[in-house]
């Protein structure tokens, strides 16, 4: 069984008013199909926002939580062909 392969994004302190759901989504679009996405947001409604975003999309949430130091943890496994339809 091979390991999942994890791409990281960090937000930093963007908010959905700052363009977070955009960035969210362009960052998605660079990870291959079965691939997770872990994004680091410091804005606590990101918690709630980007897991209902990447359901919407069609992807898989595969965790919502807080880290040691209260920031939002969020990984989505991208589902679906690539871009490039690989």
């Amino acid at each position: 069984m091979s390991e999942d392969v994890i791409h990281h994004f960090d937000a930093g302190e963007m908010g959905c008013a700052e363009g977070l759901p955009a960035a969210f989504r362009s960052q998605l679009e660079l990870v291959p199909a079965g691939e997770i996405l872990e994004i680091v947001a410091r804005d606590p409604s990101a918690r709630e926002d980007l897991p209902a975003l990447a359901r919407l999309l069609g992807h898989e949430v595969l965790s919502s939580t807080l880290n040691e130091d209260a920031d939002v943890v969020v990984q989505v496994r991208r589902v679906g062909p690539t871009p490039e339809g690989t």
